[in-house]
């Protein structure tokens, strides 16, 4: 029990090196700097869901900041990123390409489309819908905002949802990619599982090839180097270590 405890304690420290040095808690689950952290961290979400965690440890963790609910924390922050974008701009008709925030146009599609398969919670339906969130675009005519008194004359463009995009599930820190077709990975069908088989947050990727841009022009100790991706299968791994590592996929375009 003692060696179990010492054991806690060392990955506690090491975890508060952690927030020291990036500022926050939220460490990636195969996190590659430290795996045994990420393991840990993940660990201490399972027990603490379970049960099994000592209140001792819930409140040292709380106390520095512990996310026990990754995926939650993401939705809320989205949430709050979508309240500023309805107050600059009156309402919550996001475009489905936002250049200025490319995530919050994907998570807006994600609502949409999970609310459409039932795994969206009636909480967050509730709490989308009293903000005016706009829940159905397709055939929707963008015009109608500036131009009220020709919405008769003008045909409405049908917009067709792309078949099978590529997603990147968030799954306690760890993003796995699924484009609906064939058995769902062993991770993600889990968090399904424990969620009341509700999908965790995702990045919809564009169903067209992408060029990422890895390391930095001005950098002198390491080379800019460009990686592609042909708009379909599986991300190189170098830039989903980026993405786990970071939060956001590295800079890209076609």
């Amino acid at each position: 029990m003692a060696r179990q405890s010492m054991n806690w304690e060392d990955m506690f420290r090491i975890l508060e090196a952690f927030k020291k040095e990036r500022g926050h808690c939220h460490v990636p689950a195969n996190w590659k700097l430290n795996l045994q952290l990420g393991r840990w961290v993940a660990m201490q979400r399972y027990r603490h869901k379970m049960g099994e965690l000592q209140k001792s440890l819930v409140t040292r963790l709380d106390q520095v900041g512990f996310v026990w609910a990754p995926a939650d924390k993401v939705w809320d922050e989205m949430f709050q990123r979508l309240l500023k974008y309805k107050k600059k701009h009156g309402d919550c008709d996001v475009p489905s390409s936002l250049p200025a925030d490319p995530n919050l146009a994907n998570w807006v599609a994600n609502q949409r489309h999970r609310k459409k398969m039932g795994t969206l919670s009636s909480e967050r339906v509730k709490k989308l819908t009293e903000v005016k969130f706009i829940w159905a675009v397709y055939g929707k005519n963008r015009m109608e905002k500036s131009s009220p008194s020709k919405r008769k004359d003008v045909a409405a463009p049908v917009k067709v949802e792309p078949k099978n995009p590529e997603r990147l599930y968030q799954v306690c820190g760890e993003y796995v990619q699924y484009n609906g077709l064939g058995a769902i990975p062993p991770k993600l069908d889990k968090y399904i599982q424990m969620h009341g088989g509700e999908f965790p947050p995702c990045i919809i990727l564009p169903g067209t090839p992408l060029v990422f841009r890895m390391g930095s022009p001005d950098s002198t100790v390491s080379v800019m180097r460009k990686i592609p991706w042909p708009g379909k299968g599986p991300l190189p791994e170098e830039v989903l270590e980026y993405l786990n590592e970071n939060g956001a996929l590295p800079p890209h375009g076609a």
